[in-house]
């Protein structure tokens, strides 16, 4: 509807409510005969009168009656209408498509989603569970509006944040004779059987322990991979070796195993925000602005729970 018949219909609905022009006009600020001007000029277009204006108050006709109704129906509408958009335009509606690696998902993600439904519950958010390289894919496709993904990124035509590090750490069964150790160097753990979340399955991880064990000089034991992080946690919880993987993970609560921090020189792990930098998404912005707010209170509740990591 144009705004002009919009008008229209607050005209005659406040007539309709107060039985006299008069006082409609007042309500509406406004002169009393252009306001019965616009409700003939309704009248006309309908080819129907609303108003019996015989007798007094003003009452309605039976075609006044049935328009009264869906006049109604049709203001509150509009009005939802009008709410909506101003409510998008602000971030307050929408949906927000995220890719989440298993890192963000174990880690900082949670309270990321409670920070925004806090400030935003009407946005519906919607997340899948991918790693950095199909994460970058399909923000580029616009089938992500954000990713949570392993920096460093390079593709020009994403917006990359750094969010948080997540530095890798070793794992050991609980009894193990370094677990009581507050840190540790790598070389520490040099000889030790190991085991490793598969490269097909979390090829960043992969390559940071690999490249952990270049600077560190370690020969490897490998005597097992694992497609899934918690396959590898049960395996050192079992006693069968050690491992290296993300801090995140330390929120899985796995019993049986100790996270225990790295000394000396480690691979840098940057969990990084992405978004394409075309999307000026209001929605978006918003969750973008909860992410970053919602960093240090993740890393105040990790080191309140895990004090050795002192992040």
């Amino acid at each position: 509807m144009s705004g002009s018949e919009l008008r229209l219909l607050r005209y005659f609905v406040t007539v309709a409510e107060e039985r006299h022009f008069g006082r409609a006009a007042e309500r509406l600020r406004m002169a009393q005969p252009p306001l019965s001007q616009q409700i003939r000029k309704l009248e006309q277009e309908l080819g129907a009168e609303l108003v019996d204006r015989s007798c007094r108050p003003i009452a309605l006709t039976e075609a006044g009656q049935a328009f009264l109704t869906e006049a109604r129906l049709c203001l509150v509408h509009a009005e939802r209408a009008f709410a909506a958009a101003r409510r998008a335009a602000a971030g307050q509606l929408g949906q927000v498509r995220i890719g989440a690696m298993q890192a963000a998902v174990s880690g900082v993600l949670s309270h990321v989603i409670r920070a925004h439904r806090r400030s935003h519950p009407d946005v519906a958010l919607e997340v899948v569970d991918l790693g950095t390289v199909e994460q970058v894919r399909q923000l580029v496709e616009h089938r992500l509006d954000i990713g949570f993904l392993r920096g460093p990124i390079d593709d020009g035509s994403l917006t990359v944040e750094p969010l948080l590090d997540d530095p890798l750490m070793a794992v050991l069964w609980d009894d193990h004779p370094l677990a009581g150790e507050e840190r540790l160097p790598p070389s520490a753990l040099s000889g030790q059987p190991t085991l490793l979340w598969t490269q097909a399955t979390a090829p960043t991880v992969y390559a940071d322990v690999v490249e952990l064990f270049r600077r560190h000089q370690i020969d490897p034991c490998i005597v097992d991979e694992s497609p899934r992080v918690e396959s590898v946690l049960a395996l050192v919880a079992a006693g069968l070796g050690v491992a290296f993987l993300p801090t995140s993970f330390v929120n899985l609560g796995r019993r049986g195993v100790r996270f225990v921090p790295l000394t000396g020189s480690i691979p840098d792990r940057p969990l990084v925000l992405a978004w394409r930098t075309d999307n000026a998404s209001a929605t978006l912005s918003a969750f973008v602005d909860a992410a970053r707010r919602s960093v240090p209170c993740y890393l105040a509740d990790l080191t309140a729970r895990h004090p050795s990591l002192r992040l």
